[in-house]
């Protein structure tokens, strides 16, 4: 079966992102880390997508390079392309732009809502010079009238009394606040494009729901892309239209939602759910999780064939020689594994 690529959003919307075969490699003394080897991504207006995957498979640095935020790192882009319409319809190529023009991007067209509030947020700041920052950077509004944007941002995000709020410092608030706070930041100048890197890791149930909810809304209303990055495919069901399961730094499968949390077509994807905890059954019975063997690999020597053969309970020995490309499974739905025949049985 043909090869094709995986991060085409549905025929009815517009692709906002489009990231095709990017390769993000980190050059250390022990040798290059190939953390982003190929992706290919895409996303529409007003659609979510979930990049799902263990830590280490490359999610949050696949989101860093798509904010050009590695500049200061190892970190090099050594091939793809990332393209990006704006406000306008005009397509930009984000990896060609200065560092001027990304500064103007950055913030105002594409936001990024960082795993760890408390980290990102300055400590010496208030809540109101960290919200009003990007507005008066990219909307030229002066102190008082981005003031009152962000009161206005604090009540949109569910901040209670936000008029005693605004004037605190990030350790006087709790991690629902300060989450509530990074996401008031990011929407502030009304992007196109929001990546949410893991913002519901820290939090516990009760938050993250409110969290979930408070996303998905404001999302709506504001017609955005969305690029939902986690760990849990809980929340997946919970939030986007698409998911892109990712592990070593491939995607591995790609398609809507329900298709792929139903009949999963990667043997990574299937052992994902099998983690997930359901309670007990109709008898009565406890269902036991079922742990991933093994760990994720070197990332600086992958196996050769297909880098989850190690942990998987389909592999043969074509699987341990040949290096799967992603193929067409069902429409839409596309999956990176020899076997997926089998495991659609």
């Amino acid at each position: 079966m043909p090869s094709i690529e995986a991060g085409v959003p549905s025929e009815t919307q517009r692709p906002v992102l489009s990231v095709k075969d990017l390769k993000t490699h980190f050059h250390t003394d022990a040798g290059v880390i190939k953390a982003v080897n190929g992706v290919s991504l895409s996303v529409g207006e007003g659609e979510t997508l979930a990049v799902v995957g263990e830590s280490g498979s490359g999610k949050s640095v696949t989101g860093l390079t798509v904010m050009r935020l590695l500049a200061r790192t190892s970190a090099r882009v050594v091939g793809g392309s990332i393209e990006f319409i704006d406000r306008g319809g005009e397509l930009i190529d984000l990896l060609a732009l200065s560092d001027p023009g990304m500064e103007r991007i950055r913030g105002k067209d594409i936001a990024m809502i960082f795993q760890d509030p408390m980290s990102s947020l300055n400590p010496v700041f208030t809540v109101c010079d960290q919200i009003a920052e990007p507005i008066r950077i990219h909307q030229k509004l002066d102190k008082k009238q981005a003031r009152a944007k962000a009161l206005d941002l604090l009540r949109k995000v569910g901040i209670s009394d936000p008029e005693s709020r605004i004037d605190a410092y990030p350790h006087q608030l709790s991690g629902g606040m300060r989450q509530r706070v990074m996401i008031a930041v990011a929407l502030a100048c009304d992007p196109r494009l929001l990546i949410a890197d893991e913002p519901t890791t820290a939090l516990d149930v009760t938050i993250q729901a409110q969290i979930i909810d408070l996303l998905r809304r404001l999302q709506q209303e504001r017609r955005m892309a969305m690029i939902f990055v986690t760990h849990d495919l809980k929340l997946v069901g919970e939030i986007a239209d698409r998911v892109a399961v990712m592990y070593a730094s491939q995607v591995v499968e790609e398609g809507p939602v329900a298709e792929v949390l139903e009949r999963p077509r990667h043997p990574y994807t299937k052992a994902l759910l099998e983690c997930i905890p359901s309670g007990r059954s109709a008898d009565g019975k406890r269902h036991h999780l079922q742990p991933i063997p093994g760990t994720l690999p070197n990332p600086l020597a992958p196996p050769p064939g297909c880098r989850f053969s190690p942990r998987c309970g389909f592999a043969a020995q074509d699987c341990r020689e040949v290096e799967p490309v992603l193929e067409d499974a069902a429409p839409g739905h596309v999956t990176r594994c020899l076997r997926w025949k089998e495991i659609a049985l």
